[in-house]
């Protein structure tokens, strides 16, 4: 099963989108990421602009959940803001979004709203310390046609792929 979690407004096709019960946007199950998970055998698990959303400690919980969940062959693609890179470029004109949203989020919605500022060295160490495996930087233009990404442009997102 391919899963793609915090769907938000981002419905994918062919995947399984699960998103919490505050978001307004369409999803084929709603669930609590900060409680057990109700899943097994997963082979892909997208996490596209989600772990922003959750507090660290948070994070630190739902990694290793997910991971137990995962099939021994399964993988993992996290994508996500990083603010060093977004500074970077507001720094150089080229910024396409605001710093404020990147770091805030777009409260748009309940659960819109970012709790920490997310980097793509920070989401590598969080898999590395909750056990994921094959821990690698993709970045965002190279992260294969199958993961459903929103927008594959701005170079202020991360990706980073994992294993169990």
């Amino acid at each position: 099963m391919k899963i793609n979690i915090g769907c938000g407004d981002r419905y994918a096709e062919g995947w399984h989108n699960v998103d919490h019960s505050g978001s307004p946007h369409r999803k084929d199950e709603t669930i609590d990421l900060r409680g057990p998970l109700p899943w097994s055998g997963l082979t892909h698990v997208y996490a596209g602009h989600i772990l922003e959303h959750l507090r660290v400690f948070e994070c630190l919980q739902l990694l290793p959940r997910l991971r137990e969940c995962m099939a021994p062959d399964g993988e993992l693609m996290v994508v996500g803001p990083d603010v060093l890179i977004a500074l970077g470029m507001q720094v150089a004109g080229t910024l396409d979004v605001t710093m404020e949203s990147l770091l805030y989020g777009g409260h748009r919605w309940i659960g819109d709203e970012h709790r920490w500022e997310c980097t793509t060295w920070d989401v590598e160490a969080m898999l590395r310390a909750t056990g994921w495996t094959q821990v690698t930087r993709v970045g965002i233009e190279n992260v294969p046609e199958f993961w459903p990404v929103a927008d594959r442009g701005p170079g202020w997102q991360c990706a980073v792929g994992a294993r169990p």
